[in-house]
């Protein structure tokens, strides 16, 4: 089992990892659920049970281990409602997803902290994709590098992680390849009205 926990973190941790300015380094929770997914298989199990309360949802969320059955993590989320009524019908799966990520984490599949991307962006905590160009201070990125990072955005808190640090690039070439700029603003801007029409849904 701790070969699949390493594994997964290796998986994950290609999906790109993430840093606050307190040096903390996480990993984004749709990487942790699908190569959770994709390494365990059918022998390790999700159960979630959300209990609502008038504002805010409570989600609990367990890692099970079959034959004999049995609980080997668990993590909890308080997903507090807002007024707004598209923020309302997005906090119950939000809290789920947060109740899974927790779960996991405590299963051992983190990178150095237990709070995922998506936890950081909705506390509104700026993180940064740890790349080797980003820790030279380089500006120096292919086009298709950087299409290729937002057409991977599977969410609307990754494309926000992904344009906050392609904006010195794509300002770059902005300034030295105009035809090259517009190219990757095509790609960006439909990549980002995709997620947000899927946001709303």
């Amino acid at each position: 089992m701790r070969d699949k926990i390493k594994k997964v973190n290796e998986l994950c941790r290609k999906d790109g990892t993430y840093k606050n300015d307190k040096g903390q380094s996480t990993v984004s929770l749709w990487s942790k659920i699908k190569y959770f997914r994709q390494v365990f298989g059918d022998e390790l199990g999700i159960d979630t049970s959300v209990m609502e309360y008038e504002d805010y949802y409570i989600c609990k969320c367990k890692i099970l281990a079959y034959d004999p059955e049995r609980v080997l993590a668990t993590g909890h989320h308080k997903q507090f409602k807002k007024r707004n009524a598209t923020y309302i019908q997005g906090a119950l799966p939000m809290s789920e997803s947060f109740a899974i990520s927790r779960a996991l984490s405590v299963f051992g599949i983190l990178d150095s902290d237990i709070t995922s991307l998506e936890e950081y962006n909705m506390l509104g905590i700026p993180m940064t994709k740890e790349t080797k160009g980003a820790a030279n201070g380089s500006t120096n990125k292919g086009v298709d590098q950087i299409i290729s990072d937002f057409k991977k955005c599977r969410n609307i808190y990754e494309y926000r992680q992904v344009r906050k640090y392609n904006d010195p690039y794509i300002e770059q070439a902005l300034t030295k390849h105009p035809s090259t700029y517009k190219a990757i603003m095509n790609v960006v801007e439909n990549v980002e009205d995709k997620l947000n029409k899927q946001e709303k849904i």
